[in-house]
């Protein structure tokens, strides 16, 4: 059983290297609407270069620079989709996308993989990612898992760079320990989480496995950092990361601890910087 992170995947020093690719991780994280999602600052300040947000209530894949695959074994599909008038408990949406949270996900929509060959479910969905039209693939990308294939087997999901790299290996999950004490039934929301990953390179493709329905999908380019006086408190003050801390106040702390030494570093002449100084 993999260990379940709620904060940075990743070894964060005192001095990070801001000049390598840094992948940050978030989730599971319980989810009823997109209050929920710690990209939400990006999806409310969304202009295009903030968070897209495909929540599949119009029966399609239809936000930009994303689609399912076109050619393999499986596609992509709403379940509403694929059956218009589906049993009451079919569906398993998000919780808020009817308007309200009432623990009733059943009259929203959902995104599953139908199996080219049996046209059953299939055990693998997969979402690509392009670049916009200033060539940059997303930076976040993330999604709600709503319903497990078999809840006796893992939940796995791996994100691939644009040169087919893994960029984080251990989105293992066993989908029992999301269950509420005592137990749930068909389409509780208390089971529905977010999982999402950062990568600051860019990430062209996110694959599942056992996975039968999802929601939210998220993805995008940004989401808003703190004010310069509040890099300069983030960088001063916040060295240590709570655990408590959220997987996207982590990411704002290291994009400030990068801000504030990078504007150190230029104002400081290579002498004070450790550089060697070659006099002509």
């Amino acid at each position: 059983m993999k260990k379940q992170f709620f904060f940075a995947a990743m070894a964060l020093g005192i001095t990070p290297d801001c000049r390598s690719a840094t992948t940050i991780f978030f989730g599971p994280q319980q989810y009823f609407s997109e209050q929920d999602s710690p990209f939400i600052g990006g999806i409310v300040d969304n202009t295009g270069e903030g968070i897209y947000l495909e929540n599949f209530e119009d029966g399609e894949l239809n936000t930009p620079f994303v689609s399912g695959p076109s050619v393999g074994p499986s596609f992509g599909t709403t379940v509403r989709s694929r059956n218009p008038n589906p049993e009451p408990t079919r569906v398993r949406s998000v919780d808020g996308d009817d308007g309200v949270i009432d623990g009733d996900g059943f009259n929203g929509d959902a995104w599953t993989s139908i199996s080219r060959v049996s046209f059953g479910v299939s055990q693998w969905m997969e979402f690509d990612f392009e670049p916009n039209d200033q060539g940059q693939l997303p930076l976040f990308v993330g999604l709600v898992v709503t319903q497990a294939r078999d809840v006796d087997e893992e939940i796995e999901l791996s994100w691939f760079d644009a040169d087919g790299n893994t960029l984080f290996r251990d989105a293992e999950f066993d989908p029992r320990e999301w269950a509420p004490p005592g137990g749930s039934g068909p389409g509780d929301p208390r089971v529905h989480r977010f999982i999402g990953l950062y990568h600051s390179e860019g990430i062209e493709s996110l694959v599942l496995f056992n996975a039968e329905q999802v929601d939210h999908l998220q993805y995008g380019y940004s989401i808003p950092e703190p004010t310069s006086t509040g890099l300069l408190v983030l960088a001063a003050g916040g060295f240590l990361l709570r655990r408590k801390r959220s997987a996207a106040r982590n990411l704002l702390l290291l994009l400030g601890i990068c801000f504030w030494r990078e504007g150190l570093e230029a104002a400081l002449g290579p002498e004070l910087r450790g550089e060697k100084v070659v006099s002509e």
